[in-house]
């Protein structure tokens, strides 16, 4: 990596004085990534289709009905007919900026587009509208796509939402400890060039700031309406929308009525006693399960609009998406990136028989788990495990992983997987592949959707 060039001129003047020392104004000039903007009236205003956008950099995916949804990440959302998966048709591309996440119920697709949460009308796919709108209801992002050779120069958000970087030659006046702005000197302090400890996760999620902390949007639900990876920060219960808005917190909409109308937030980082960076939600039945960089929260929720903390478990830092049935909690955790950089991948398996004493029951080496799925019908469970693949195993008998693999799909760095009526849906760096399963975990592929399709 090129080593960060920066040019610093400046005079000293001295001046002794029974008042003591004045600050000396100084001029630095060096190269970094200068954020360009999308002001704040065209983020509004730019719900719109693009029919013919082809997919680039597939994100999550999302099932609703017969449709397959997957994001093109900070881009907007693919939208396939699925009708028949062994030939899904592209219908439809809505551009929404900054897109990471995704919720459907009704026909009214809910997304994130950079600062603000926005309902969308998709009853004719290739005609969308806009029905409503949360401003600033995010936390402001910036993304994370950028050349890592140099810093961010100072980020102001009363500009807009910021949608990439120039690299450029950047000149700042200031006065001694004033110099330099909050991203230049963080990323000057910290760790090899790292922007204050924070860097991409593994879907290149944008980094966010609330004040001076900062972390890396990730996140996972199944609905009613629909079902989402294990990796979202979107999650539907009745007429609820549950949003993980930043590093500690998760904010409650009713959406009854396209107002999106906020009633209630709650704090896992609280109910826990000062945990870490929450990350993912997934729902069964009346459960909740978020998954944070250090462990496991379990709530109930058989009132959606006011859940109840009952439970946690914790482990090393490390990122962790989390699926759930009525005995098992399956967690995987990985190293590296923004999970404050721990040595093992692993899959944690617990007992959640007793819903308030959550149980470590068994561990599986991984080589670096992202999302998983689980048929708790075949009892199967589907884990993607980064550049390693697919794997799928048979959990009816906890027991070591090689005696419970069942099959291991290669040549395809997988993120995430949904299963559905006996269809494996698996979103990978270079598109979407989709396999019928049997009960006994054997995989025939169906067909891909391939960048460019």
């Amino acid at each position: 990596m090129k080593s960060l060039t920066r040019i610093t001129l400046f005079a000293v003047v001295l001046v002794m004085a029974a008042t003591g020392c004045r600050k000396v104004k100084q001029t630095t000039i060096y190269t970094a990534n200068v954020p360009v903007y999308m002001s704040y009236e065209s983020l509004r205003t730019s719900i719109v289709n693009d029919n013919d956008r082809v997919l680039e950099k597939p994100g999550k995916i999302f099932l609703y009905g017969d449709w397959i949804m997957i994001n093109d990440f900070e881009s907007g959302i693919h939208l396939y007919d699925n009708t028949n998966p062994a030939n899904p048709v592209h219908k439809a591309f809505v551009n929404v900026p900054g897109n990471v996440d995704m919720a459907v119920r009704d026909n009214i697709l809910y997304v994130d587009s950079y600062v603000d949460l926005v309902a969308i009308d998709i009853s004719d796919p290739e005609g969308v509208r806009e029905v409503g709108r949360v401003p600033d209801a995010l936390s402001y992002t910036i993304p994370s796509t950028m050349d890592w050779t140099y810093p961010v120069s100072n980020v102001d958000p009363t500009k807009g939402v910021v949608t990439g970087y120039q690299v450029a030659e950047v000149r700042e006046d200031c006065k001694d400890e004033d110099c330099y702005g909050y991203y230049r000197r963080a990323w000057d302090e910290d760790w090899n060039g790292t922007w204050n400890g924070s860097m991409m996760s593994d879907a290149g999620s944008p980094v966010s700031f609330s004040g001076t902390t900062n972390n890396v949007r990730s996140s996972a639900s199944s609905s009613q309406s629909g079902i989402a990876g294990s990796m979202a920060r979107f999650m539907l219960i009745d007429t609820y929308l549950y949003v993980i808005v930043d590093e500690t917190t998760v904010n409650i909409y009713d959406i009854s009525t396209n107002n999106m109308n906020y009633v209630n937030s709650f704090s896992p980082w609280n109910d826990a006693g000062g945990w870490g960076m929450i990350e993912t939600l997934f729902t069964f039945k009346e459960h909740l399960f978020i998954g944070s960089n250090n462990g496991m929260l379990a709530y109930n929720v058989s009132s959606p609009d006011n859940p109840s903390y009952l439970s946690s478990y914790s482990h090393m830092t490390s990122c962790d998406p989390v699926v759930a049935n009525d005995d098992y909690a399956f967690v995987t955790l990985r190293a590296g990136n923004t999970c404050n950089w721990a040595n093992d991948n692993q899959l944690d398996i617990l007992d959640i028989d007793d819903i308030m004493q959550p149980r470590l029951i068994k561990t599986w080496p991984m080589t670096n788990p992202h999302g998983l799925s689980i048929d708790s019908e075949s009892e199967l469970l589907f884990l993607c495990d980064g550049t390693d693949g697919l794997k799928i195993y048979d959990f009816s008998v906890i027991g070591e992983t090689g005696a419970n693999r069942l099959d291991h799909i290669t040549g395809m760095e997988t993120y995430d997987v949904i299963t559905h009526r006996s269809i494996a849906h698996v979103i990978s760096r270079d598109g979407l592949y989709q396999y019928q399963y049997s009960p006994e975990g054997e995989m025939t592929e169906l067909s891909r959707i391939e960048l460019g399709d």
